[in-house]
């Protein structure tokens, strides 16, 4: 980060150099952090939209476009003309600063944003009001994984021969873990018999996906039709799992009907991991 110390004794030199370092010190970070939030119209903070009477009428409120903060100044607007959409108009406006050689130059710089109703479109100075993107979707999207980690499951025949694939991400922001799968148990009468169920371990998550707390959620029987339990008393609708501190993902698998060989269970569900 850019930075002047102004501490040395001796009259420090200011000139303009200085002042135009001291400027970008400041808009370098500020477009570093909001482009966390996107790079095209952004909503910073305000502009909240409210309706009464058949008016809209949009708050004051900051945006993020091109590079620039921008500041929305609070409009309104009715009917708007078929084929029109409400714009957000950006007009630039300086003032004059007299130099110490007698020359004027427009060197107060400011842009400013209102509404305008217009044809669509999408300029260095002009965008629809529609395609303002809040600060947080962006933001939130860069704080989680962007593609699922997978877990092949395959445990024993004795322990149900259970196959297929467990999918995993984080969202570091909510701290919170995603998981869904699609397992199918092809020997399930080497599930331990009612009512003495077990949980089988179908394997573990890295470290960081692991919660800091037991966590259990339950899991589908995916066919329309159900199936009875080995005691002929219970239709197969759902079965617990879990995922402990250790990271192991354990479901209770239940054995079901002599008749049925095997069957398969999905899932889908958030974990929080503090």
């Amino acid at each position: 980060m850019k930075a002047i110390d102004f501490t040395h004794a001796g009259g420090f030199p200011l000139t303009q150099d200085e002042l135009d370092y001291l400027q970008q010190a400041y808009t370098e970070c500020i477009n570093a952090l909001a482009l966390m939030g996107g790079s095209g119209p952004t909503l910073i903070s305000g502009m909240e939209t409210t309706v009464s009477g058949g008016t809209t009428t949009v708050a004051v409120g900051w945006f993020f476009y091109n590079g620039e903060m921008i500041k929305f100044i609070s409009g309104s607007y009715s009917v708007v003309p078929p084929g029109d959409v409400i714009l957000v108009n950006i007009t630039p406006s300086s003032g004059s600063l007299i130099y110490n050689d007698g020359s004027s130059y427009g060197a107060i710089l400011n842009k400013t944003a209102t509404l305008l109703a217009g044809p669509t479109a999408t300029t260095s100075t002009q965008f629809p009001l529609s395609a303002l993107q809040p600060y947080q979707v962006v933001f939130g999207q860069n704080g989680r994984d962007t593609a699922w980690s997978s877990l092949a499951v395959s445990t024993p025949v004795l322990s149900g021969g259970v196959t297929g694939t467990v999918y995993y991400k984080k969202d570091v922001l909510a701290n919170t873990l995603q998981i869904r799968g699609l397992l199918t148990a092809n020997y399930a009468q080497n599930f331990a018999a009612s009512p003495a169920a077990l949980f089988y371990n179908m394997g573990s998550l890295p470290a960081g996906y692991i919660p800091a707390n037991t966590a259990y959620f339950t899991a589908q029987y995916f066919v329309a039709g159900l199936i009875k339990d080995d005691l002929g008393i219970g239709w197969i609708k759902q079965v617990n799992c879990g995922v402990n501190t250790l990271g192991q993902i354990s479901i209770n698998w239940i054995r079901p009907d002599v008749l049925i060989g095997g069957y398969g269970i999905e899932f889908n569900t958030i974990i929080p991991l503090d």
